[in-house]
């Protein structure tokens, strides 16, 4: 069966005219015509008739058109698929907000992709997409236990509360804070949030709960909130926005030590260290 006649017969169904599928195929309409009367003598089968002083398709040229469809496009694809000696599969990397949206600047400087797919995810769901095989590699500073997944400690970020430098004239115990939304859930530590916070020690004032970082971002450079921030987002927020706009790191409860936070990163159980995983660890590595 000639290919190049079971495309003309696709374009002429998807156009219903056979003047506007010869312009689109830059041949003839005879010719167009011709081609389509040579497929139904291959096919056996009636696939047009008459309809006003056009063609439609017949019941069998509709049936014919649905199954070849398909079919016709893996055919189309055949040559680039041969002449490729290997596909080039994405880079999958899964984590939340922190990771995925300020760490990349960084991360691409250690790591060279021809592909990637960025998938968000938060604890839990990350290590499920990991165990599923869906997701290469994770990063967290929230390790979720979870049967199937191995976690890499790779170094520590430093964590602290960051708002306008208004905030400074005021006690910590009245700074209103913007919280992740989506709590933390099967963490082994006592951190309920996203963000950190050791909430079983330090009791503070939510004022706004927002999904993403960047809201909590703008509620602070409107001077409206403060929020529990890891120290290089801060570094690069500060490098993009006008001064009257940048942020300060304020006083807190929080002890030096207990604001530098562990950054975990997660891959399958059972696989060894790869290139990308020796990769991303060098990048985390460097953020502070």
């Amino acid at each position: 069966m000639d290919i190049d006649r079971v495309r003309y017969f696709q374009v002429f169904s998807q156009t219903g005219s056979l003047v506007r599928a010869s312009e689109i195929l830059h041949i003839s309409q005879p010719a167009l015509s011709k081609a389509l009367k040579l497929l139904e003598k291959e096919v056996g089968l009636p696939l047009l008739e008459s309809d006003g002083r056009g063609l439609k398709l017949t019941p069998e040229g509709e049936e014919f058109r649905v199954l070849s469809a398909p079919l016709l496009e893996q055919w189309m694809k055949l040559p680039k698929l041969v002449t490729e000696k290997e596909a080039i599969a994405p880079t999958r990397i899964g984590s939340f907000e922190v990771f995925t949206t300020h760490f990349l600047k960084r991360l691409m400087t250690f790591v060279k992709l021809d592909s990637l797919e960025i998938h968000e995810l938060t604890p839990g769901k990350l290590e499920e997409a990991i165990a599923a095989g869906k997701v290469d590699v994770g990063i967290t500073y929230h390790p979720i236990p979870k049967k199937g997944v191995d976690f890499l400690e790779v170094g520590k970020i430093k964590m602290g509360i960051f708002g306008l430098k208004s905030f400074n004239e005021i006690s910590w115990k009245e700074y209103p804070f913007a919280v992740p939304l989506s709590p933390s859930e099967g963490t082994p530590s006592k951190v309920m949030g996203l963000d950190g916070w050791p909430e079983n020690k330090f009791e503070r004032i939510t004022r706004y709960q927002v999904t993403m970082m960047e809201s909590a971002l703008e509620l602070c450079r409107q001077g409206l909130a403060v929020a529990y921030l890891p120290s290089f987002v801060v570094d690069i927020h500060n490098e993009h926005v006008l001064s009257q706009f940048k942020l300060v790191e304020l006083d807190g409860p929080v002890p030096l030590k207990e604001r530098k936070q562990s950054v975990f990163v997660i891959q399958k159980s059972g696989r060894a260290e790869s290139a990308l995983i020796r990769n991303v660890a060098k990048a985390l590595r460097n953020l502070n």
